[in-house]
């Protein structure tokens, strides 16, 4: 189940813990270990502004994969409010390199509304993307589709 105190499988971040000074604060024992994509899932923004991830076919989104441990696990449980705000799914990711990697992701439980996020969440998930050197254009989708 574990390799050297990791779990099996790697979480796989789309929001504002891309930010790798936030992540490190958060998880510190957590390692990046790459970049893949999320097939056929879109960004949103949910409730309280706080991204998802929805099921839509043909679609991708970017993820920065990390290892974590137990006590990582749990602080990022804490901070998506597991089970309450988000839940815990496994999910395939293509890596860069085109390999398929089991990981988990939060997704919002359940998806119902839409929000605009904080300017201060905005601005760690613009500056997680750049840690990443991902495109912005899908943030940018996602906000301008609400309301």
């Amino acid at each position: 189940m574990k390799e050297q105190g990791f779990l099996k499988l790697a979480y796989a971040a789309y929001g504002s813990n891309l930010h790798l000074k936030q992540m490190e604060v958060r998880c510190p024992d957590a390692e990046c270990i790459g970049k893949g994509y999320l097939e056929d899932y879109q960004l949103v923004f949910g409730k309280r502004g706080f991204l998802d991830v929805v099921p839509c076919q043909g679609k991708r989104v970017r993820v920065g994969l990390f290892k974590v441990t137990d006590t990582d696990l749990q602080a990022l449980d804490e901070y998506e409010e597991y089970p309450e705000l988000y839940d815990r799914i496994t999910v395939s990711i293509q890596t860069e390199s085109k390999e398929q990697v089991q990981a988990f992701v939060y997704k919002m439980n359940p998806y119902d509304s839409m929000e605009k996020p904080t300017e201060t969440y905005w601005t760690t998930i613009n500056e997680g993307y750049d840690n990443f050197s991902f495109d912005k254009k899908d943030l940018e989708d996602a906000l301008s589709k609400i309301d």
